[in-house]
């Protein structure tokens, strides 16, 4: 589904990725492991098209991505969770939810909303009216993930989905992350310092360190072999 070979992404004249390859296997959850400052977001940002990579290839589904407008890698299929949010606070739940499929077609005219959405965010349906400032922490990552939803993706990038957000509400995220990649077909990259999240989500795992895989393997085996911890614990 997704290749990445041999890219460099930075900003300007500063790389911080480098030589980076691996790939997203349909119908996975992979996930990204690193400490603060290792690239990750960086790397997300090459994906999507907000920090083109200066070398190497981005392909989805066999098509060169890298080098198009955000815009149009959205259009492909890959929907993106910032580490931000940035969601709309001055507008309802299902207005920001709407704002995803604004690409599509003209649907965001037509008020469409996909509506198995609130089938794994029941919360964001009962406030559906409330402005999205109105939302707790972990409602505002579940609308961003909502949104991302309504725009079809066949690939979910997440940056730090679990980030100041209670436990609970990162276990059911977990969950529902499951539930997606299983019931939709979506697969899911997903950038985390939450090893718990990680663990109870992900296929394989790639561990980043000043923006390059220094190991990767299927998640069982990488715990089992204690590798995460060498390159993570303190």
């Amino acid at each position: 589904m997704l290749e990445i070979d041999n890219v460099r992404v930075g900003y300007g004249d500063s790389t911080v990725v480098w030589d980076l390859s691996m790939e997203v296997e349909d119908n996975s959850i992979v996930a990204i492991l690193g400490r603060n400052g290792a690239g990750k977001t960086t790397l997300l940002r090459g994906i999507i098209g907000h920090n083109p990579p200066s070398q190497g290839e981005i392909r989805f589904d066999g098509e060169r991505i890298s080098g198009l407008e955000p815009y149009q890698i959205a259009n492909h299929g890959i929907g993106y969770v910032p580490q931000s949010r940035d969601i709309f606070g001055s507008i309802s739940v299902e207005n920001n939810i709407r704002l995803g499929s604004a690409s599509k077609g003209g649907r965001l005219l037509n008020n469409e909303i996909e509506e198995y959405i609130f089938d794994y965010f029941p919360a964001l349906e009962e406030r559906r009216k409330a402005k999205g400032s109105a939302l707790s922490g972990g409602q505002q990552q579940q609308l961003a993930i909502a949104r991302a939803l309504n725009s079809d993706p066949k690939l979910l990038l997440l940056d730090e989905p679990s980030e100041g957000i209670q436990p609970s509400i990162v276990k059911d995220i977990g969950r529902q992350l499951n539930r997606l990649s299983k019931e939709q077909d979506i697969s899911v990259l997903i950038v985390e310092q939450n090893l718990d999240l990680v663990t109870a989500t992900a296929d394989y795992c790639y561990i980043l360190e000043s923006g390059e895989i220094v190991d990767h393997d299927d998640l069982d085996a990488l715990i089992e072999g204690d590798r995460i911890e060498k390159h993570l614990s303190v």
